[in-house]
């Protein structure tokens, strides 16, 4: 049974309108059929106009464009083909936007590899691309890439390092001396491209272990800037675009920088996010845009109140993953106009959005190919009816989101297909109809609205009941000594289900009040959701996009051998955490001790 779509919100009807009015221009105009007719454009219409700014660098339009035909003459002098693949390891930088917009302008591909892949998963990532040529950002890379390089496919006289100093000290191709010979004069191929080509290769981890190729087509950058940019968030070619998340994520390629190369904006590129940098760019570049993940946001409100926090030009933030309590501060202390959040993936489900700004919610899911269906948290197995179907959400349910798919046949959404076939599911909820299941749990509210509750693998199961890790840092980041936290499932012998562990970063470790925090945590969250260990730190891992990592935490667990940090375990008689040590570590393994 088909759902009806909910009623649209007056600001939802106005981008719908705006979107379903511009959407077929996209296929028809010439300009934007992909990332290099986008910058050929501004190259030549706005050729004087600022386009980057990186550090104490800044390029034209034109100069951009310029420095991306260097880089297409060049490989299709040494026999670049449309389809072949480029695998490219560097961080945020010009050269980034140059050769990923050189190579599209002749049809090739660039596989854009997470600069923290080390040994077998950055063998993995190289091989199930079977890339032509490999392209190494700067020397220093080559410590841990020398290291894999014999175990790749590849040639060695097929890999490039984009040298830095004077002095070559590699064995391998030079990529900058190469380039200062190259014509920068437009490809003929750049009008070759077509909206559905594969621009790129952006990897994710998703579930499992090993990263996957997501499949990028040229269409995701128009889009992108139509649809987020355009129609969300009311940008155009006057904004100045901030961006620090990295490059070789959905987020800084296709959005932040999607977004500027749709408008022909200016793009403040910082090589990573820093805390110290981030106003001093914003006030410098003038900015008046700037692109999240969640967790930036924490970060910068964890600085101390200044009387500066009001004086910048930002006025409106993108992104995914803001917590409404952070929505909140950071919206009334920094003075920013407009915060727009989303949901979407790499994988390009989705998207959802919050046109309304409601803190803390995702969005309305008012659109008919996006159904939550009810899951159990703990295995990921969708629940069936009595009829054998699917069962949809409803207002108070969590459940996992789908993206209905019209041609299966034709689908496809990694580099390796058997993956995309592993993620597709048919007869949900009627004969015949399939779906993409994303593994992200989200929770229906009153009138369609929608916010993110978990991704599959962290919920566990504690003493019969279902613990959501995001709902536990939740109320644990509520704590005035907690700057964030990682919350996480151990296995504990002789238990069944998983015990819940804590990580907390805060200011002094030494200073940890132990009877204030247990004495929160016991007042403000039910018995099955109390962790059972608390580790204490005064830092915590950042992925690449900066979201906690929690693989290590995971697997050192509450061993007290492999952990140097402050570690308390909860005592059920006192309700208060006390010093885990080598003792109780024991009576733990031995099942004698229990929560």
């Amino acid at each position: 049974m088909t759902m009806e779509p909910p009623t649209l919100t007056e600001k939802e009807s106005i981008a719908r309108e705006k979107y379903l009015a511009e959407l077929p221009k996209l296929g028809v105009n010439p300009n934007q059929q992909s990332l290099g007719t986008l910058i050929e454009h501004w190259g030549k219409e706005r050729s004087d106009k600022i386009g980057l700014y990186f550090e104490d660098e800044s390029f034209t339009w034109g100069q951009i464009n310029d420095e991306c035909n260097a880089v297409s003459n060049y490989f299709r002098s040494i026999g670049l083909e449309p389809g072949d693949i480029i695998a490219f390891i560097h961080e945020n930088s010009p050269e980034y936007i140059f050769i990923t917009v050189g190579i599209n302008k002749i049809q090739g591909v660039s596989a854009l590899i997470n600069l923290n892949q080390r040994k077998q998963a950055l063998v993995h990532a190289i091989e199930i691309v079977s890339p032509k040529w490999v392209i190494i950002g700067d020397e220093k890379f080559l410590e841990f890439f020398d290291e894999i390089v014999d175990e790749l496919s590849i040639e060695k006289k097929n890999i490039f390092v984009i040298n830095k100093s004077e002095k070559k000290t590699h064995k391998y191709l030079d990529l900058s001396e190469k380039l200062k010979l190259s014509s920068k004069e437009n490809p003929p191929t750049t009008h070759d491209s077509k909206l559905a080509d594969t621009a790129e290769y952006i990897y994710t981890s998703g579930t499992t272990g090993l990263p996957k190729a997501v499949i990028i087509p040229n269409w995701a950058f128009p889009f992108n800037g139509l649809y987020y940019g355009s129609c969300f968030a009311h940008l155009d070619s006057n904004d100045v675009i901030y961006s620090v998340t990295p490059l070789y994520h959905s987020l800084g390629q296709c959005t932040a920088w999607g977004n500027a190369a749709y408008a022909g904006s200016t793009l403040v590129l910082a090589k990573r996010f820093s805390v110290s940098n981030y106003w001093k760019d914003v006030r410098k570049y003038k900015v008046t845009v700037a692109f999240y993940i969640g967790e930036i946001p924490r970060y910068l409100l964890n600085r101390l109140p200044s009387d500066q926090d009001k004086n910048h030009t930002l006025k409106k933030l993108i992104g995914l993953g803001l917590r409404k309590k952070i929505w909140l501060e950071f919206k009334s202390r920094f003075n920013i106009e407009h915060i727009y959040e989303y949901y979407s993936s790499t994988e390009g489900f989705g998207p959802l959005v919050n046109f309304d700004e409601v803190p803390g919610m995702i969005g309305r899911n008012t659109n008919p190919n996006s159904a939550i269906a009810k899951v159990d948290p703990e295995t990921g197995e969708l629940l069936k009816n009595d009829e054998g179907f699917m069962i949809r959400c409803v207002s108070g349910d969590t459940g996992m989101s789908l993206l209905k798919i019209e041609d299966v046949e034709n689908y496809t959404k990694y580099r390796d297909n058997e993956k995309t076939k592993q993620r597709l599911i048919q007869n949900v909820f009627e004969p015949g109809d399939a779906y993409f299941k994303t593994f992200d749990f989200l929770k229906v509210h009153d009138d369609h609205w929608v916010s993110f509750a978990d991704r599959f693998g962290d919920t566990f199961r504690w003493k019969g009941e279902n613990v959501s890790t995001l709902e536990v840092e939740n109320i644990l980041d509520t704590h005035q000594m907690v700057l964030s936290s990682a919350v996480y499932g151990v296995s504990i012998p002789g238990t069944e289900g998983k015990a819940g562990m804590a990580s907390l970063m805060v200011e002094s470790a030494s200073n940890i009040d132990i009877n204030n925090v247990s004495e929160f945590i016991s007042d403000s969250l039910p018995k099955y959701s109390v962790p059972v260990f608390l580790r204490i730190r005064e830092t915590l891992a950042l992925t690449g996009s900066y979201k906690i990592t929690k693989v290590g935490l995971k697997r050192e667990g509450f061993d007290i051998g492999k952990i140097k940090d402050q570690l308390y375990c909860w005592d059920v008689s006192s309700k208060t955490y006390i010093p885990f040590n080598t003792e109780l570590y024991e009576q733990v393994k031995a099942g004698k001790l229990k929560f």
